[in-house]
């Protein structure tokens, strides 16, 4: 079986960490415990998780032309993913993400786009042979909504399976989420995209449901410590419950669990598909970071046998 080829569109950010002991109340000063930066972003996050799970990973974005940029190439480069479509604009610095994390792993994140929003629809129809090259194309909504529009659409017309991880509690319109193949929110982005409050397993199913009514043919919902729930047009549904691991940061979780979606989709039966995408989403909460979390395919492969549940998702040739 050959390596998926999967194209990443999307952000690239410096994230810069800061270890506290809780979350500050407005307007409080509190002293940090431990500080450190990280290469980040949720595009970008997904391309380095995606390759290290076996993919043939190349990656869209734009990156600012300052220290910070240079720093996303350099790191791109040392997974071995393919930078042809990787722009460098004076417009705007790199992307940057403040990040608190506290001890029991809780984060509150503010998020500087700034290149990430160069990245305009126009740059999409250039895609069109590595679209046609790919197995799948996987964006987020840390670009223009418009591009993001742009890239589902030409996904559609070209027959390349998409992804659209939300990624932001924001309201998108219906027409562009049914041009994705998967949308892939966790709890607050269900709501933000329904009107759901996703606090309970029946919410979690309507808001689903719901989706899938709004023309999106397959729903994977993210549910933290709850697992995962599929739900796709003429299929059943179903939940798949989390792992238990020691949290040390819940950051960029969601996105090993995306990547680990597009790298197994359509190659296991979908209760294997969501266990592999729960086992990478899983492992990544045991590293702090965004970027030094994203695990191996063969951790998680290890990860899985350990928890008793063997995968039938075998490692790409070479």
């Amino acid at each position: 079986m050959k390596a998926k080829k999967i194209l990443v569109v999307g952000s690239a950010n410096m994230d810069l960490i800061m270890r506290v002991s809780r979350l500050p109340k407005p307007g409080e000063s509190m002293t940090g415990k431990h500080f450190m930066t990280a290469h980040g972003g949720k595009g970008a996050n997904q391309a380095v998780a995606a390759a290290r799970l076996g993919a043939q990973v190349s990656f869209v974005g734009v990156v600012g032309d300052d220290a910070f940029g240079a720093l996303q190439r350099e790191a791109f480069q040392r997974e071995g993913i393919a930078l042809e479509h990787l722009q460098t604009t004076t417009n705007a610095p790199t992307g940057t993400a403040l990040i608190l994390l506290t001890d029991a792993g809780q984060n509150a994140i503010m998020v500087a786009p700034g290149a990430n929003y160069e990245l305009r629809p126009e740059h999409i129809p250039p895609l069109r042979t590595a679209l046609c090259e790919a197995d799948a194309v996987v964006t987020q909504l840390e670009t223009p909504l418009e591009t993001v529009e742009a890239v589902l659409r030409f996904a559609r017309e070209t027959g390349v399976l998409s992804i659209l991880d939300v990624g932001q509690a924001r309201q998108v319109p219906a027409d562009i989420l049914a041009c994705a193949d998967i949308v892939s929110p966790n709890e607050t982005e269900a709501e933000a995209l329904t009107g759901i409050v996703v606090d309970t397993a029946t919410a979690a199913h309507n808001a689903a449901s719901r989706l899938c009514t709004m023309g999106v043919a397959h729903v994977v919902m993210k549910l933290g410590g709850n697992g995962c729930l599929y739900m796709g047009t003429g299929a059943d549904t179903i939940h798949a419950p989390a792992f238990e691991t020691t949290v040390a940061d819940t950051t960029a979780a969601g996105d090993a669990f995306t990547a680990a979606l597009a790298v197994a989709w359509d190659r296991a039966p979908m209760s294997d598909v969501l266990c592999f995408a729960n086992a990478a989403g899983a492992l990544a909460t045991t590293v702090q970071g965004a970027q030094p979390a994203m695990p191996t395919r063969d951790a998680v492969t290890r990860f899985l046998a350990e928890q008793g549940c063997p995968t039938q998702i075998t490692a790409p040739n070479p």
